[in-house]
This record gives C-alpha cells, structure tokens and sequence, in this order.
C-alpha cells in the first residue's frame, strides 16, 4: 500500500486503532468523515465531533462531507432488512473518490473496526469501489484491537454512540423493550 490513505471514519471510537495501526506503519493518514446515514442531525454532529477530537489528538488532517440523510433513508425505508449493503457501498465509494480527489493511493474504513459489520462485504464493497475510482482499497482487520480502541476512547471521553447510526439501526436497538407491556410502578 503507498503511503498516503484516506480513511473513511465513521465516528470516533471506531476511528482510533485503525488511525494508530495506520500511522505505526508510517502511513500518511487523511480522514474523512463522510456519513449521511447517521440520524438525527444531533447524533450525526456528536459523531462529527468524536471523529474531530481523534483525529486531533492523533495529529491527521479530518475532512468533513456535507451531511445530507434524505438519499439515505429513502433507499433504507425503501428496503429495510437489505439496508446496510447499500450504506457501506455508498460512504466506500464516496471515499474511493475523495480519494482520487486527494491525491491518495488508498483507502479504507473504520467500520472494518467493528465487530458487527460484515467483514466479507465490506471488503468486495471496497474492492468494487477501487475498480471505479482507481486508489487502492486497503483491507485490513481491526477487530483484534476492539478492546484497545475501546480502553482509548474511554479514557479519552470520545463520545461513544449505542447505536449503527440510522434510525432503523436505533429501532433494531430497542425492539425487544418496544415489545415488552409498560412497566407501571
């Protein structure tokens, strides 16, 4: 991989060990935060700042995307169960371009931090994203530093959100408590 990546972050404490694994390698790192999935506008602005506040502390240049979510939740409620492939696809390939816009050779995504993603999908996204725009995709699995990237944020007071990031993702959070009676007390 060529020295010079961006990486697509997708919040703060997702963004913490791919950064340092990047830079221990002497990558140059360039983040991009670039997520209009992540609602409410409240919530998108909170992940905005965590990924702000690591990328300064870490020393890497942040460049931030227009937020606009209502392409987002018309293709999600369009197809609620088959709404993440669709989301990974559109920030990885907004990233490959912004990649070829910066100059870089490669490119990559801190959703490969998470143990909730689909690894396997994200890297054919990624691969089809390279073949489009021309940077290199950059795989690389940064579950094995979950609990590292965890400890960080924590002791780092990144804000750290309890949900994906649409609103479907935040409905799938509580459906067990929505189908539950009131608790009367």
């Amino acid at each position: 991989m060529a020295s010079r990546v961006l990486l697509h972050i997708c919040c703060g404490p997702c963004a913490v060990t791919p950064l340092l694994r990047l830079i221990e390698a002497g990558r140059e790192v360039v983040g991009f935060f670039a997520n209009d999935n992540i609602q409410p506008a409240a919530e998108w602005l909170r992940r905005r700042d965590g990924a702000a506040q690591v990328a300064r502390r870490l020393g890497i240049e942040l460049v931030i995307a227009d937020y606009n979510p209502l392409p987002h939740m018309r293709r999600s409620l369009a197809d609620p169960a088959g709404r993440c492939r669709p989301c990974w696809a559109e920030r990885l390939d907004r990233t490959a371009a912004k990649a070829r816009e910066l100059g870089c050779a490669a490119f990559t995504s801190s959703l490969l931090y998470s143990t909730y993603q689909d690894h396997a999908a994200i890297a054919a996204l990624g691969e089809a994203a390279a073949q489009v725009h021309g940077p290199a995709f950059h795989y690389a699995d940064y579950r094995v530093h979950w609990d590292e990237g965890i400890a960080l944020s924590r002791e780092w007071a990144i804000y750290r959100q309890p949900y994906c990031g649409c609103v479907l993702s935040e409905l799938d959070r509580y459906a067990k408590k929505l189908r539950r009676p009131p608790a009367i007390g």
